[in-house]
């Protein structure tokens, strides 16, 4: 039996730049790893949602929909919609957002995610100190401070303070993986893709392109062993998959 855990932050293709994957290729390897879930989390976007329920529901595996919503001041959160009308509030905060000005310019403002921000499950991204922020916002029922891991020792160090952070202020944990491509192999593209975006060649893009191979979806036991120092953060993604 699988170990409970749903990977709740996953990003395709339709993240322009910034994912390897079609929806169709992570719907179908979530089903092949034995996933009962998988959310899609695309950049400032639900582009991929149509396609990627599509596809989810020939694999067998339901589909949790949200964005990474970029934000003043340079984070990148991650909102899961939980209700039809955290859907419907989400995709109102995209619209506001592009209505705004040009591409480079979008990004969300606090009174705007306050404005919509029912029926919407918040994880802190990289940002774990906008935890109490959030939860004032989204209420402490509906933020998760998160964790990844991807074999790197500056992540380590902050994992260590996101979970003081986090029991300062009684708040859940939550593991995820970020994936940003179904399989390994395809970190190789994801690097010519970075290199693109940063109008750079791979030669020159150096530090810049990603530090290994890490961020693919990985078995849930491949999961929970990687987390297995903080209990329950892995099998807490299954809690907020079934609210979903």
């Amino acid at each position: 039996m699988s170990a409970p855990y749903v990977e709740l932050h996953a990003r395709s293709a339709f993240s322009f730049l910034e994912g390897a994957s079609l929806p169709e290729d992570l719907a179908s390897r979530a089903a092949e790893l034995g996933y009962p879930a998988l959310a899609l989390l695309d950049r400032n976007g639900v582009y991929g949602a149509p396609r990627f329920h599509m596809a989810a529901r020939k694999a067998g595996v339901r589909a949790h929909v949200g964005a990474e919503i970029d934000l003043e001041g340079g984070a990148r959160l991650p909102l899961l919609a939980r209700t039809r009308a955290g859907y419907q509030n989400l995709c109102r905060l995209i619209t506001r957002m592009k209505l705004r000005g040009p591409k480079s310019e979008e990004c969300a403002r606090w009174d705007e995610l306050a404005e919509y921000s029912e029926g919407l499950i918040a994880l802190t991204g990289a940002r774990f100190t906008l935890a109490g922020p959030l939860a004032r916002i989204y209420g402490p029922d509906n933020v998760y401070v998160e964790l990844q891991r991807h074999c790197r020792r500056d992540e380590e160090a902050r994992n260590q303070a996101a979970a003081e952070h986090a029991r300062r202020l009684k708040l859940p944990l939550v593991a995820t993986n970020g994936v940003a491509y179904a399989a390994p192999r395809e970190r190789e593209l994801l690097d010519v893709l970075t290199a693109i975006r940063r109008r750079l060649t791979l030669d020159s893009a150096g530090r810049l392109l990603a530090h290994n191979s890490e961020r693919y979806l990985k078995p849930p036991e491949e999961m929970a062993r990687l987390f297995s120092g903080l209990p329950g953060a892995a099998a807490r993604s299954a809690e907020i998959s079934s609210r979903l």
